[in-house]
């Protein structure tokens, strides 16, 4: 498979590439939360199960931006989301657009081939970005380059704005942060198969047991704590204990965050609903060995967060710490 990745430079800088062996600790544990996620992402990357029913109790919409009484809608179930859904409404995106939602993982068909990326979603809310692409998708440089080191994947802007997702007449419908409709999903065909790409992207994935797994509802924040808010994550944020690299996270309040661990640059989107469940998207990574802590890693893992006082703790889907920041 042909593919690119963001910016065409992913996990190199300067020239160098470490080997696993001469990483950090901290480093190990953001490559073995890539291949976690990259592992289920191949377990769900073929057969197929599509069609499927968006969920007993869906609730028709009319797809035109507006978003109706929220209450007529019950919460969704992110495993139902699974498979090959044809895009509508969707400005820019031709009417032969296809967005393919497996583990973790996504392939926006247009004509050029795939764009593709991370994405996740509990039962309301739905966060994805693109990180590489597939095909001829990319961008050339402004000098008219054309190959992978020199070229760019094409915005998205309507995909940058989903924050949630309501059941719709004919499968799904992707709203923004006012509850505006920016795009419709619906079973309705399927893209012709690329040479860049196997077969089996153009068919709807399977939902195993693994993918009910990754999907399913975090475990609670623990008792007694105090569920964190967006206006809470919003800003810069460091470990508690002192790494003279500088490892930090920065929220921002247009839904993205950057970070580092002290050596490497990582990024992504981020969303937080009232009981402090939180979805996080990231990029790719470059892979410096150093002294630092896994802040980008440990965002990445985040499904769940807390205040308490000036102390901001983040916890995975199996409600364990990940870490603990504070302002700065």
């Amino acid at each position: 498979m042909t593919i690119g990745h963001r910016s065409g430079h992913a996990l190199a800088v300067g020239g160098r590439r470490d080997t696993l062996e001469g990483m950090t600790s901290s480093v190990r544990h953001a490559l073995v939360a890539a291949a976690v996620s990259l592992g289920l992402a191949l377990v769900a990357g073929c057969g197929g199960a599509g069609g499927e029913d968006p969920g007993d109790g869906a609730q028709p919409s009319d797809s035109t931006g507006t978003t109706g009484d929220p209450t007529d809608t019950p919460p969704g179930d992110p495993v139902d989301l699974i498979d090959l859904w044809r895009v509508s409404g969707a400005e820019g995106e031709e009417s032969d657009t296809w967005l393919r939602l497996e583990a973790g993982q996504f392939q926006l068909w247009r004509d050029c081939g795939m764009l593709m990326g991370e994405w996740a979603a509990s039962s309301t809310l739905f966060l994805a970005s693109i990180s590489s692409w597939s095909g001829s998708c990319s961008v050339d440089d402004p000098e008219g380059a054309d190959d992978a080191e020199d070229a760019t994947i094409p915005a998205v802007p309507w995909l940058d704005l989903v924050t949630e997702y309501r059941s719709a007449a004919s499968g799904w419908d992707l709203l923004d942060a006012d509850g505006a409709v920016v795009a419709t999903l619906s079973i309705d065909g399927a893209p012709e198969p690329i040479d860049t790409a196997a077969s089996s992207y153009a068919e709807p994935p399977e939902v195993t047991d693994e993918v009910r797994a990754w999907l399913a509802a975090p475990a609670p924040l623990p008792d007694g704590v105090t569920p964190a808010s967006e206006d809470d994550l919003v800003g810069r944020w460091i470990p508690i204990d002192t790494v003279p690299t500088d490892p930090h996270v920065e929220f921002a309040a247009d839904g993205t965050w950057t970070g580092s661990d002290g050596c490497n640059g990582g990024g992504g989107r981020w969303v937080i609903d009232p009981d402090g469940l939180v979805l996080t998207t990231s990029g790719p990574q470059t892979l410096i060995g150093c002294e630092g802590a896994p802040v980008p890693s440990w965002v990445a893992m985040t499904r769940t967060a807390a205040l308490d006082g000036a102390v901001l703790s983040l916890f995975d889907r199996d409600g364990e710490l990940l870490g603990e920041l504070a302002a700065g």
